[in-house]
């Protein structure tokens, strides 16, 4: 008796955030997996809670929402299998192996637009950030997937904290070109952690170019000026080289920007490369400009966490080396006005890059 009342403590304490969930599903869009994994989880958790007065069949409902739990994710390990001869892929760096199996258990659809529904319920974003958001990110997936039905996603990993300098996950996407790429662009993302939907956005600019698009994880936090993000970043560096790759521009968002920012005099050193973009987020422009790298600033108007009129000041001191682009949006323009951030980026290489 002892053991099925824990076990119906249990089952309160785990319906409360499926509860949470269950509700957000009638407001936002959510994908058949999303869906399985609730009314599995449901059931598995009923189980728990009437475990203390309905005997063997609470069991009963326990194993069957375990099984189906279990069927959904297996499904979806199998079908990571079938990504054909899609271009985008995640792989595990240093190493350069396949990405860790659990990044393909929950659809990052499902991840993000769940936990940017969560963050401004808690007041994480502004009612100007939240507007258009969700419908923004649910039409980059469903373009996505054109090209692949089932990918992996860093995001998991990220929130478990397995992000580290000796095996971090890289979003990889290849041009469409029999060409061997010999440019690479690099780019960092920024608080909240990497994003396979808005790496997507970023190579569609970059992808006309004959170039590789590779963004590498580190924490959730994206603090890629600590010891750790930077080991990353090298590491990142040495595999592109590895694989005959010797062009490279460095760019970042948010909190990618500022890391470069600050690592610039450092960054700057690197062989072959050709370039440094930033996005809503960028710091430091002496020593930007001291660089001598041509730069592309993409700025927000309505930014209200990197103000427009400080980065303003920055590219003025930059300089003629800079290029600065101020778009019609917010904090998240990328991912709600994709083709002015990529129209940007493709003006500038096309007029400073060396990707032939």
């Amino acid at each position: 008796m002892l053991l099925r009342s824990f076990l119906s403590l249990l089952g309160v304490l785990l319906a409360l955030p499926v509860l949470v969930l269950i509700a957000l599903a009638f407001s936002v869009p959510i994908t058949i997996s999303g869906i399985g994994y609730l009314l599995a989880s449901s059931l598995a958790i009923a189980g728990l809670i009437t475990a203390p007065w309905t005997g063997k069949y609470s069991f009963l409902l326990i194993g069957i929402g375990l099984i189906g739990i279990t069927f959904i994710g297996g499904t979806r390990l199998v079908l990571a299998t079938q990504g054909g001869d899609s271009n985008l892929r995640v792989i595990t760096l240093p190493q350069g192996k396949e990405t860790r199996w659990i990044n393909y258990l929950i659809d990052e659809q499902d991840s993000l637009i769940f936990g940017e529904a969560l963050f401004h319920r808690i007041g994480g974003d502004s009612p100007r950030e939240h507007a258009g958001l969700t419908d923004a990110l649910h039409n980059a997936y469903y373009e996505m997937r054109e090209t692949r039905q089932n990918y992996p996603s860093p995001f998991l990993s990220t929130y478990l904290n397995l992000q580290r300098s000796t095996a971090f996950d890289a979003i990889i996407v290849e041009p469409e070109t029999m060409r061997h790429p010999d440019t690479a662009v690099i780019f960092l993302h920024g608080y909240m952690g990497n994003v396979t939907a808005q790496c997507w956005e970023i190579a569609q600019a970059i992808g006309k170019f004959g170039a590789v698009t590779i963004c590498p994880s580190t924490d959730w936090t994206g603090q890629w000026w600590q010891p750790e993000g930077e080991a990353i970043l090298q590491a990142t560096f040495r595999y592109l080289r590895e694989q005959g790759i010797e062009n490279f521009y460095l760019g970042g968002f948010s909190n990618g920007g500022f890391g470069i920012s600050r690592l610039v005099s450092t960054i700057s050193k690197e062989d072959g490369l050709r370039g440094l973009f930033f996005i809503n987020g960028i710091s430091d422009g002496t020593s930007i400009r001291e660089t001598g790298l041509p730069v592309l600033i993409i700025q927000g108007a309505q930014d209200e966490r990197v103000p427009a009129q400080h980065v303003r000041q920055v590219a003025g001191v930059i300089g003629d080396s800079g290029t600065y682009v101020e778009v019609e949006g917010d904090h998240f323009m990328i991912m709600k006005q994709p083709k002015a951030v990529q129209s940007a980026m493709t003006n500038w290489l096309e007029t400073h890059g060396s990707t032939q």
